[in-house]
């Protein structure tokens, strides 16, 4: 003590006060960086998560709660601006996360000098496309530097169009020299896209509030609002409060997730839960109100290093996700839970009703023609739908449709027929309520062992107790009815040459196909055929749907060929022409069935209709749609196959799992001269399903 006091004294007046006040600064900057590393520490992240991120390998579950809230979370890429976009999708995946926002200018790829820009080279657009579509993850909005003349803004709402992404921007407005919102508007309908006005700092153009209340509330659905919640904290406002108004005003579209240590201009950003943001008040808000804005996480501080705090934050949303999940569970149990008993079922005549009242089961559910029905009043709202059934046999399915959507579940075996256990349908959204009509089909017949072993699809659908609807306010899982209205596809075959596609065995399966008339011919007229032959894409598909026409030119009544799918190429030496997985068949006896080539060896499903209208000589149109381990094929419009694969994650015989990946291919069968013709051959891809 006496010795820094008198090194103290040897100080002069004027040399002690800075002296003073570098000595705080470094305490305080200690005390920080303490606090800063026990935060780290206290994740125990620190020490494991550090660049390159173990090569962006999983390092968080991500968000499968708020997924089940139809909610989108992501990364703003600018948490990320010190690597690429693409880096960056990798390391969205690497939290679990399924979407990320783009930033205008960003570079794309380490190989490359090239940014995201309007205009840039349609080459790079598809390579961001194909990045996107291999890492499951998709870009639903990109981050617009806006001009304040808004010059260029048309040529950033066709790229926005072409990519599928809503603008985020903060235009000058209208009272400061800027474009009126009218002048936005009218090109955002001319292309259909839509654009949210987010805020930065005061003197920015958004950094009221009342001005992004002011220029959206009055204009169409193509103009929404944007909560930054890291600059509204920072300008002193309540961010739960700014999300109200945003949500009763019908504009919350879109947020930059974040959570700020205080509010005023001296808040930091901190892993979400740890602030002061309000978030979970803004989440049950949203939740009320049935809002569902895209969440792009944005984390703007320790760039170096920033997984340890996003993890943080992934892992806090979705645990608060899941809180809200079991509070509206359990408001659902105690509240307007309806249930639909055997005994008041509309039910086909070979049906018959096992037992009496309330116990009553219903029997003989034997063919997919029956139909098992209720009508009761429901309202415009998400239910949950559970079935209780008895069904002792793998394999067996139905559809269940209600208000214009349909859910689709593959049933779990039970010990016996007298078992009875209660399974989830899944989520079903009413659109318009009233009184209702619920309808049962048997899609797919259970599978049992005949008295030589061997699986035999002979056992057919359950016997049903009861349903019952429990409000809910998840994401719904069921499709519209129609959901072939909204097919928007990519033709992967050009009519002009095999760019994309080649032939399975090489040039040797390659032979046997030609393009004439725009279309792809397998096989001719005056030659019988040794051997399958197929030509394939050069890429796998996952989850899709597929239109195609086809037309058949035979010699022989019992023509056969077929388009496969989700399937790979043989590789048994003397049979490399083969192709092994599933195949829409195109064949005389069977048309729309679904077959398992060089695999089962077998017709899976049932047959659920043959169109009236077909003709072998004439084109005729394929739909093939792919969602998970679900299967629909239609032809000719009438749907003929709805099939849903028990298989994914066991073996079946002994044959492995059965992949939902793979590719589309082309087939001319083995046999009498024929031609089979394919042309106008388009693909959507669907979002991915875990």
């Amino acid at each position: 003590m006496n010795t820094i006091f008198r090194n103290r004294q040897s100080i002069s007046r004027i040399a002690f006060f800075p002296a003073l006040l570098i000595l705080l600064i470094g305490l305080l900057l200690s005390i920080g960086i303490k606090s800063h590393a026990q935060t780290a520490e206290n994740l125990n992240l620190n020490k494991i998560v550090q660049p390159p991120y173990n090569c962006y390998g999983r390092l968080a579950d991500g968000c499968p709660n708020a997924e089940k809230l139809g909610w989108k979370v992501g990364i703003q890429f600018y948490s990320f601006h010190k690597y690429t976009f693409f880096e960056g999708i990798d390391l969205t995946r690497a939290l679990g996360l399924h979407y990320i926002e783009a930033t205008i200018g960003a570079r794309i790829c380490p190989e490359s000098k090239q940014g995201i820009y309007a205009g840039m080279p349609k080459e790079w657009m598809e390579r961001i496309k194909q990045k996107l579509a291999a890492s499951g993850v998709k870009c639903e909005s990109i981050y617009y530097w806006m001009n304040g003349s808004g010059e260029g803004f048309e040529d950033i709402v066709k790229f926005c169009k072409e990519m599928g992404w809503m603008i985020v921007t903060d235009p000058r407005r209208a009272d400061k020299g800027g474009k009126p919102v009218s002048y936005y508007e009218d090109i955002l309908n001319e292309y259909g896209v839509k654009m949210a006005f987010t805020n930065h700092p005061k003197a920015a153009s958004y950094w009221n509030p009342d001005f992004t209340v002011e220029d959206t509330q009055s204009y169409g659905p193509c103009i929404g609002a944007s909560e930054d919640i890291g600059h509204y904290m920072r300008g002193g406002f309540d961010t739960y409060e700014i999300a109200k108004r945003y949500i009763e005003i019908g504009k919350m579209y879109h947020f930059h997730m974040r959570d700020v240590s205080e509010r005023g201009p001296h808040g930091l950003d901190v892993p979400c839960g740890t602030g002061k943001g309000r978030l979970s008040e803004i989440f049950q808000a949203l939740n009320d109100n049935q809002v569902k804005p895209l969440m792009m996480l944005e984390y703007e501080r320790d760039f170096d290093n920033p997984m340890p705090y996003l993890i943080q934050s992934v892992n806090y949303i979705n645990n608060i996700c899941g809180s809200i999940i079991k509070a509206n569970e359990e408001k659902a149990q105690l509240g307007d839970s309806i249930r639909l008993n055997a005994n008041t079922a509309q039910i086909s005549k070979d049906m018959n009703l096992q037992g009496n009242g309330e116990q009553a089961t219903i029997h003989a559910w034997n063919k997919p023609e029956q139909i098992i029905s209720w009508s009761t009043n429901l309202a415009p709202r998400n239910y949950q739908v559970l079935i209780r059934y008895a069904q002792p046999y793998e394999g067996s399915a139905m559809t269940l449709d209600a208000d214009g959507q349909e859910l689709a579940t593959l049933f779990k075996p039970t010990f016996t027929w007298y078992d009875y256990k209660t399974a989830e349908v899944g989520i079903i959204k009413i659109p318009k309520g009233g009184k209702v009509t619920i309808s049962l089909h048997g899609i797919q017949k259970g599978i049992k062992r005949d008295k030589n072993g061997k699986l035999k699809a002979s056992e057919v659908f359950p016997d049903v107790h009861h349903l019952t609807l429990i409000p809910t306010s998840m994401q719904a899982t069921s499709q519209p009815i129609d959901i072939l209205n909204h097919f928007k596809g990519t033709r992967i075959f050009n009519g002009k040459n095999f760019e994309g596609w080649e032939g399975n065995d090489g040039e040797n399966s390659l032979a046997h196909f030609r393009i004439e008339k725009h279309s792809i011919v397998g096989g001719v007229m005056n030659k019988d055929l040794k051997y399958n032959q197929f030509i394939r894409t050069t890429r796998p598909y996952k989850n899709f749907e597929l239109r195609l026409r086809y037309k058949v030119k035979s010699t022989d009544e019992n023509y056969n060929g077929g388009v496969q799918f989700r399937s790979t190429p043989c590789t048994i030496p003397g049979r490399l022409f083969e192709m092994i997985g599933y195949q829409a068949d195109i064949i005389s006896w069977k048309r729309g069935a679904l077959y398992d080539e060089q695999r089962r060896w077998d017709f899976l499903g049932l047959q659920l209709g043959t169109p009236a209208n077909y003709k072998a000589n004439e084109w005729n149109d394929y739909i093939i749609r792919c969602e998970g381990p679900r299967i629909r094929i239609w032809l000719n419009g009438i749907k003929t196959t709805d099939y849903i694969e028990p298989y994914t994650d066991n073996p079946f015989e002994g044959i492995g799992t059965i992949s939902q990946d793979g590719y589309i291919a082309l087939q001319i069968h083995e046999g009498k001269a024929a031609e089979l013709w394919y042309k106008d051959i388009e693909i959507k891809e669907l979002e991915p399903i875990d």
